[in-house]
């Protein structure tokens, strides 16, 4: 016996084997005799969820006491929707319940934030992860809009411009900045055009926080220019320090004048120990923090502003436990700003002129 005769003999008795519906007055009646009051869609889902095999359309009128085109009606948008699958069996088509997994059962696996908007543009779906970057209740989240909800994401004018994607078409992307307090957050945003279970267009935004990534790459492009800033000054042995007191950079005519090679240096607080035997600030720390007190007492109170560099020191000084035995060195430290002016750091150049103060000690005979 072919399929499709199979499956229309288990309707001629009026009741859909393995379920408890059979044709009413009004409907579908269950086993107790109380009519069930549930629209069309449910009821035909309900007659459906025991059948994995599927019914034909007869079938499914038959079951749920409705013509037949009223069935088929609400069958096109139940498959339209993701809610039901066809199949073809012979001249036969066989409906069953669909079995794609629920956009709300996997919205919250994805690593994107995700927004669900309908075709007014507003909330109705969101994944827990937006609301812990909103740093807002679902329930606050939900119906409000883009422009006005607690993520403030777009503004008025750029939510405007998404009536356009209701009609289908490609998606969208769109960075998106964001101020919280202080900081600067950056998200990649996918709108996607989207139809939703009810059958009407909606907008499925997916969300990408890149604000790590921008962030290394704006410091990637800071450390460029400070080096690029460095390598344009006349070639003396120089280190440079972050503000953290990190050494960031120690050049290889330091190395040489030193004894102290650039990896023993670079991310440590180290430099110190090119020039003294005890742990003490250079003159670029006490110029990164500001200490103009203890910049003017130091060596001596040989130190004095640079007319040259703007807020830099200078000084000429004996540094006893220099390698390998004592030198004379003249030190300059000058303050590194990034591209808004902010202080990042201090560079300290380092020159030897112990020979020419030798010849200003020379005791004529």
């Amino acid at each position: 016996m072919r399929d499709e005769d199979m499956q229309a003999n288990t309707c001629r008795t009026g009741q859909v084997p393995g379920t408890d519906f059979g044709p009413g007055s009004d409907g579908v009646t269950d086993m107790t005799g109380d009519d069930t009051a549930a629209d069309g869609s449910t009821r035909i889902r309900a007659i459906l969820k025991d059948q994995p095999l599927g019914l034909s359309i007869k079938e499914i009128s038959t079951a749920v006491g409705m013509s037949r085109n009223s069935v088929a009606k609400y069958l096109e948008v139940l498959t339209a929707t993701g809610q039901l699958e066809l199949r073809h069996v012979g001249n036969a088509k066989l409906y069953t319940l669909s079995r794609r997994v629920p956009v709300t059962s996997i919205i919250n696996y994805a690593k994107e934030l995700i927004i669900v908007l309908d075709r007014n543009l507003r909330i109705v779906e969101v994944s827990d992860s937006l609301c812990a970057f909103a740093g807002a209740a679902k329930n606050e989240v939900l119906h409000t809009r883009l422009s006005s909800s607690p993520t403030g994401l777009l503004t008025p004018a750029e939510e405007e411009a998404l009536f356009a994607l209701l009609n289908g078409g490609s998606s969208w992307k769109k960075e998106i900045r964001l101020l919280r307090g202080p900081d600067e957050l950056f998200l990649d945003g996918r709108f996607i055009p989207t139809m939703l279970q009810n059958g009407e267009p909606g907008i499925t935004l997916l969300l990408e926080d890149t604000t790590g990534q921008r962030r290394a790459e704006h410091a990637m492009q800071e450390r460029d220019r400070m080096l690029h800033t460095i390598f344009q000054i006349p070639t003396v042995p120089r280190y440079f320090i972050d503000k953290n007191h990190k050494v960031v950079f120690w050049d290889r005519a330091l190395e040489i004048l030193t004894g102290y090679k650039s990896e023993e240096m670079v991310g440590t607080s180290l430099h110190w120990r090119a020039f003294y035997a005890d742990e003490q600030p250079c003159l670029a720390d006490l110029l990164v923090d500001g200490d103009t007190d203890r910049i003017k007492n130091a060596f001596h109170g040989t130190c004095r502003r640079t007319p040259s560099i703007d807020g830099g020191y200078e000084c000429t000084h004996f540094f006893p436990h220099f390698r390998p035995s004592g030198k004379w060195l003249h030190v300059t430290a000058s303050l590194v700003r990034d591209s808004t002016g902010a202080i990042t750091g201090a560079m300290e150049t380092v020159e030897d002129v112990t020979n020419l103060k030798k010849r200003d000690f020379v005791v004529e005979g």
